[in-house]
């Protein structure tokens, strides 16, 4: 048979065994095995969850507790997860007066949709029925949007879509026509996340307060290249690294206005604290902060290639070892940039380690040039097995030092004249090179 539901209030003492506390996962997986003649000695709780706008709400925790018991949502005779309608069914709930409670934590509330516990609809549970529980509006406001391709300006349809974590929410599925809707988010900063392996992870912050959020546009992309070559003055391929990173300008890593864009978090989804949503200042921090940055040596042409780059503002930064030769802002279209040309200040000394009457060469480390200033850039060099090294140089005053080279040195020369242990001024013309000599 099916009870009627009640929507009686008032205090009252129930009539079967005083409440369980603390419901393990053993219990609830002996629950499930409850022969059918026992399972006939309870009944069933369901009913659904709605938002204001009448949209369905999955994956919410419904739980039956003990009618008008303080700190009742601490004793859970049943609970369960509403599914993609919004319906939830409680079994195997004990005959007995109970409230119903919806959701967990700060975020909880008893039905039909109160804090207060005196105020929350009690229902009475008989063995062998179902209590169909009316519909409960559950608080929260919707989050929605579309999904755009950034190189068409189409809508696109992709995996899901995370909002996180002030409050865990099932993933939002995307339609075909690019549309999303989170139903029922509680106050507290978001990040709003798309997954899909098919596109760059990208997300941005998201602050629900008082009023519903529409018309978010989230901008995908599969990715575009950036490729270019770096030279030095005299025109010369060099041996450098080459870094590629979300410039503070850029609308799509730019959080101060949340309706332009996301920011990239590269290849992962990005879990942060509760510290971290403090404020919404602080998650905006850490998301420009999580953006990926790319980097990696030149080729022996001087070129070099990142691909799956997120499109929009960046800073190109060329560099030596230890040492940041030139920045450079760039803007990244949708077909990527290619053919980029970067000459850094800087003129590459050529070197060479000699042992005594030309004998073999042992083990050798490291040459050190440090530049004179209130820098004091250090530049190292690494010599080969034939004793061959390169030093990326700007112009200014430097100072040899050899003591992390391994063997003992008798001199070093720039060709011309004796510099060991003196400075010398590198100018940038000619054909400057370091040469050092070993002891015998």
């Amino acid at each position: 048979s099916r009870n009627s539901f009640f929507a009686d209030t008032t205090p009252a003492l129930r009539a079967t065994p005083p409440p369980r506390r603390g419901v393990s996962l053993l219990f609830l997986l002996l629950l499930l095995q409850i022969p059918a003649a026992l399972q006939g000695q309870t009944g069933v709780v369901t009913g659904v969850l709605r938002t204001d706008t009448g949209l369905p709400l999955e994956g919410v925790r419904v739980a039956v507790t003990p009618a008008n018991l303080a700190l009742a949502d601490s004793v859970l005779e049943s609970l369960g997860l509403t599914d993609s309608t919004g319906r939830y069914r409680l079994e195997n709930v004990s005959p007995g007066r109970y409230n119903i409670l919806v959701g967990r934590g700060a975020a909880s509330t008893y039905h039909p949709g109160v804090v207060a516990l005196d105020r929350a609809t009690t229902i009475q549970v008989l063995a062998a029925s179902t209590i169909e529980v009316p519909d409960m509006v559950y608080g929260g406001k919707h989050v929605s949007g579309r999904v755009v391709d950034l190189a068409t300006g189409n809508a696109r349809r992709i995996l899901s879509l995370v909002l996180c974590c002030d409050y865990p929410l099932p993933a939002a599925t995307v339609a075909d026509d690019g549309s999303f809707v989170f139903p029922s988010v509680p106050p507290g900063n978001y990040s709003l996340t798309a997954s899909d392996p098919a596109v760059i992870q990208v997300s941005w912050p998201v602050a629900v307060s008082e009023n519903h959020i529409t018309g978010l546009q989230l901008d995908v992309s599969e990715g575009v290249e950036v490729q270019g070559t770096v030279l030095d003055q005299s025109g010369q391929p060099v041996k450098v690294f080459v870094g590629l990173r979300p410039s503070a300008t850029n609308a799509a890593f730019n959080t101060t206005d949340l309706s332009k864009g996301p920011a990239n978090l590269g290849r992962g989804l990005f879990r942060f604290s509760k510290e971290d949503y403090a404020s919404l200042e602080r998650l905006r921090d850490r998301l420009f902060k999580s953006a990926q940055i790319q980097s990696g040596p030149v080729g022996p042409d001087g070129r070099f290639a990142f691909q799956k780059v997120y499109p929009g503002a960046y800073t190109l930064e060329v560099s030596t070892t230890g040492v940041n030769l030139l920045q450079r802002d760039i803007q990244v279209g949708s077909t990527g940039l290619t053919n980029l040309s970067l000459q850094v200040p800087a003129i590459q000394v050529t070197g060479r380690v000699v042992a005594p009457s030309s004998g073999p060469l042992p083990k050798l480390n490291y040459i050190r040039l440090v530049r004179s200033g209130a820098a004091a850039e250090v530049f190292y060099g690494f010599p080969d097995a034939q004793g061959h090294f390169v030093f990326l140089l700007v112009p200014g005053e430097y100072r040899v030092f050899t003591d992390r080279l391994g063997p003992s040195v008798q001199s070093v020369s720039d060709g011309s004249r004796d510099i060991t242990n003196t400075e010398f001024r590198f100018e940038g013309g000619g054909t400057p090179q370091i040469i050092v000599t070993l002891a015998p």
